[in-house]
């Protein structure tokens, strides 16, 4: 390992200043925007500024070596940070977007690393707490966990600092759903937009998500098999079609070869599908709060509540962890408790 402060003349007669870097095996040159010209003077300062973040570099190499953060990436703004992460993410994931509007808020703007402590996170989950409901600070605080992971990972601090404070708990969300006979009175009702109609529909019996089927191509499709990458997880999944999916898509069939890579489904935007869905069901006299993520539930509880085992479910749901999919197996129980009831009550004697 070494670094090294090496010049190299313009077309000007100047000559430019570059640290000439070897690390792990591999070269590479940093350019330092300092230049040498014919100021004496001028060029001993130059040289004295170009050695030390010589210094300064040859430095975070060594604390790389051995495992150690140099300072100046834990005095960098987390909330930079954080807003460069949200910005990878889809437009239409709210949920980061509004956790960097409640951080600006919280820290006027800037907050470092190294500011970072058990008390500010603590002061982070109360402000969460008192401006939205548990479950949405919940979900705001995982996302200031993920990118605090992802610091730690890409070496710009220690140890994350939410290992040493209790998590916000994430309550018992109810999961609506639809029963058989309320899937067969949608089928039977009028929906303003029937490409957001068929793909619900769809997802009742395949468990996909809304941002798997707005993707989906028909050479997705082989041999009645859906083979596709989650977008969630990035997985690589395998789903076989019931027939009912199937038949959903008979009318979908490309005439051409040259359609196979068409969207199976032409679907708006979220907030579109949502408003569709919603008058939909209204419309059908379905009383419940139904989003297009219900289907994905319906195709869970469904398959649950005929016979299929629940680690079948959570390989059709390309669930990572079973516990995920355990959630629908109790609200199976608890429609089994109701039923149980509602029996008539007899009283008996001996």
């Amino acid at each position: 390992m070494s670094v090294k402060l090496r010049k190299r003349q313009r077309e000007s007669g100047n000559y430019s200043l570059y640290l000439d870097v070897y690390h792990k095996g591999k070269r590479h040159y940093e350019f330092l925007n300092l230049f040498l010209t014919n100021d004496r003077l001028g060029n001993k300062e130059i040289l004295k500024l170009a050695e030390s973040i010589r210094a300064k570099r040859q430095l975070e190499l060594q604390n790389d070596e051995y495992g150690f953060i140099s300072s100046h990436k834990k005095e960098a703004n987390f909330v930079d940070y954080f807003e460069k992460i949200v910005n990878e993410r889809p437009p239409d994931r709210s949920s980061w977007h509004c956790t960097l509007k409640k951080l600006k808020k919280f820290t006027s703007g800037y907050i470092r690393f190294s500011d970072i402590d058990e008390n500010w996170l603590k002061d982070l989950q109360s402000l969460f707490l008192k401006e939205v409901s548990q479950n949405t600070a919940w979900h705001y605080y995982s996302n200031i966990k993920y990118a605090l992971n992802r610091a730690v990972k890409e070496k710009i601090i220690n140890s994350n600092p939410t290992s040493f404070v209790k998590n916000i708990k994430k309550p018992d969300v109810k999961r609506e759903y639809l029963s058989l006979d309320e899937i067969k009175i949608l089928i039977n009702a009028d929906c303003a937009n029937n490409e957001v109609k068929q793909a619900f529909l769809f997802s009742c019996f395949t468990g996909l998500r809304f941002s798997d089927v707005r993707k989906l191509k028909f050479s997705d499709i082989k041999d009645n098999t859906i083979d596709y990458r989650q977008k969630k997880t990035k997985s690589l999944e395998y789903l076989p079609l019931s027939q009912t999916a199937l038949n959903i898509l008979k009318e979908r069939i490309p005439n051409s070869s040259d359609d196979v890579e068409k969207l199976i489904f032409n679907l708006p935007t979220l907030s579109r599908v949502a408003f569709h869905v919603k008058h939909w069901t209204k419309k059908a006299k379905i009383n419940k709060r139904i989003t297009f993520h219900c289907a994905r539930h319906t195709f869970a509880t469904l398959s649950i509540s005929h016979g299929v085992d629940l680690y079948t479910v959570s390989k059709l749901l390309g669930h990572k962890d079973i516990q995920t999919t355990q959630v629908y197996a109790k609200i199976i129980d608890s429609k089994k408790q109701e039923a149980v009831d509602k029996l008539p009550i007899i009283e008996v004697s001996y």
